[in-house]
């Protein structure tokens, strides 16, 4: 059966409109029965919605539309991350494909937002996998994981300095980026801004971690802190976990007039960063 695929992708008010065809093949019937399936990515919701479809010149045309803010018994569109999927036939023989890997040529794959009230943001946008979904409050996601390139000791301002990069293909140019480091032990999180710079296809990102009273109030404090990357763009988080390079830094910084070991893991192991002995 061949696979369905988008022709359109827009917002009118709160619905999200989404249109698309099929080529017809011997295994369909003239006008199947289609639904819109809405899959909660990291829950057991399920929301099924009607789909009109038609016959036209060979082809199957369908259209669906996702009211947000009225949605399945009336209410929102709960939180959370929504993949969108098209039924093909009636369960349980009938078969569920993701919707965007195929597309029309020229359809525009930038993130779509809008607002429900109570200022929740609401995103409709394509993976990396190219498939379909709706982001509903912009909350910060788990998306996989990057190698770092470097981690290096920075001894004039007493810094470790996490340099990488990422495939840019599966998200527009983020606002803004983050490096997050959680304590293994306690789940205290130190945060610090990490500079991005776009060059083709690839988005590289460069933070600055403090690691000595010398230049900053707060150095990371002792412990042992793993490394993620936030990513913020289009009113949506996207976390990465960082994985270490190589190379690992293993210096003596001077701080409470003492000196403290500092040391970062090395690869494979995600990337970690120790202060003080373990």
């Amino acid at each position: 059966m061949p696979e369905p695929y988008l022709t359109e992708v827009g917002w009118a008010g709160s619905a999200l409109r989404v249109a698309g065809a099929i080529r017809r093949d011997d295994d369909l019937p003239a006008v199947p029965e289609l639904e819109l399936l809405l899959r909660e990515r990291d829950g057991d919701g399920l929301l099924r919605l009607p789909a009109s479809a038609a016959d036209e010149s060979g082809l199957i045309t369908f259209e669906a539309l996702v009211d947000v803010a009225s949605v399945g018994s009336g209410g929102p569109l709960p939180g959370g991350l929504w993949d969108v999927g098209l039924a093909i036939g009636p369960p349980p023989a009938g078969r569920v494909v993701d919707l965007g890997p195929e597309r029309a040529p020229g359809l525009d794959t930038s993130p779509r937002r809008r607002f429900l009230p109570g200022a929740v943001t609401v995103a409709a946008y394509f993976g990396d996998r190219g498939a379909l979904s709706i982001d509903v409050g912009g909350h910060s996601h788990v998306a996989g994981t990057t190698r770092a390139d470097g981690v290096a000791w920075d001894g004039r301002r007493a810094e470790i300095v996490i340099t990488g990069h990422i495939d840019r293909s599966w998200l527009s140019m983020p606002v803004s980026g983050t490096l997050t480091l959680t304590e293994r032990s306690t789940r205290r999180a130190f945060e610090v801004i990490a500079a991005l710079d776009e060059t083709g296809d690839r988005l590289g990102y460069r933070a600055a971690l403090p690691v000595s009273r010398a230049f900053v109030d707060d150095p990371l404090p002792r412990g042992t802190w793993d490394v993620s990357l936030c990513l913020a763009f289009s009113g949506m988080h996207r976390e990465l976990g960082v994985l270490a390079p190589e190379a690992a830094v293993d210096v003596q910084v001077w701080r409470r007039l003492r000196h403290v070991r500092v040391s970062s893991s090395s690869a494979p192991d995600p990337l970690a960063i120790t202060v003080g002995r373990a």
